[in-house]
């Protein structure tokens, strides 16, 4: 009764702390994306206003040119700076969706395997070594196919029912991990445990993200603007 109570505690306080990293990861995500897309597009679309009323002259230009003629007329106008301008458009919200996907994954892994490391996400990566190895264990055997065992694993990570930001960031560990150097020849050692072991190593050297993307995302499109103001391009 006793090891019952104890075993509900545990489920109960590893489900309020992935609930509180989600929440922390969600939040992160939020902040990074959705203020720094909309920075990207108010910025680019102040430079290109700039651009449009410098170039047209407070509406002594073509005002009854069509859209087409309209940009071509500003990019033989400011070539540098619309050209800047469209290319960051189209590709700073991309690059900062991307990068902020990265920082919140790295972040999230350092939280976790500072605070929980040990108690939650180790045992999880018990487990799915552990269930393959018991499906499959000719895979963790002399002459294996490593491709083979290395897909194996990858779906029972997916497969499993462990929550699905910790199956995300064991997954990211175990790809990064080479199994070519594991030698799968010397029976005398635990093949799983040698995978948890590199897979904890390689999650481990992920060093604290920065925010400096951000910051020189917005950074280079302010310039862009202070310079297209300021007639420099």
């Amino acid at each position: 009764m006793i090891d019952k109570l104890k075993s509900k505690n545990t489920i109960s306080d590893e489900v309020k702390y992935a609930a509180k990293l989600l929440s922390r990861a969600t939040l992160s995500f939020l902040k990074i994306n959705l203020f720094g897309q909309i920075a990207i597009a108010i910025l680019c679309i102040i430079t290109i206003v700039v651009i449009i009323s410098k170039t047209f002259n407070n509406g002594g230009g073509p005002v009854h040119t069509n859209g087409q003629a309209a940009v071509l007329v500003l990019f033989a106008a400011r070539p540098i700076s619309f050209g800047l301008s469209l290319i960051t458009i189209l590709g700073g919200p991309f690059l900062l969706f991307t990068l902020g996907n990265k920082y919140v994954m790295f972040r999230t892994i350092n939280r976790l395997i500072a605070d929980k490391g040990e108690q939650l996400l180790f045992p999880m990566i018990d487990r799915i070594l552990n269930k393959v190895k018991a499906n499959q264990p000719q895979l963790f055997q002399k002459g294996t196919d490593k491709a083979k065992l290395q897909l194996k694993i990858l779906q029972e990570i997916r497969d499993s029912k462990e929550n699905k930001w910790f199956k995300k960031i064991i997954s990211y560990g175990f790809k990064k991990v080479e199994l070519d150097e594991i030698d799968f020849r010397n029976e005398n050692v635990s093949f799983t445990e040698i995978l948890k072991n590199k897979i904890i190593d390689k999650l481990k050297d992920i060093s604290e993200p920065s925010r400096l993307f951000f910051y020189l995302i917005l950074g280079w499109q302010t310039l862009i603007l202070l310079l297209t103001v300021f007639k420099v391009i």
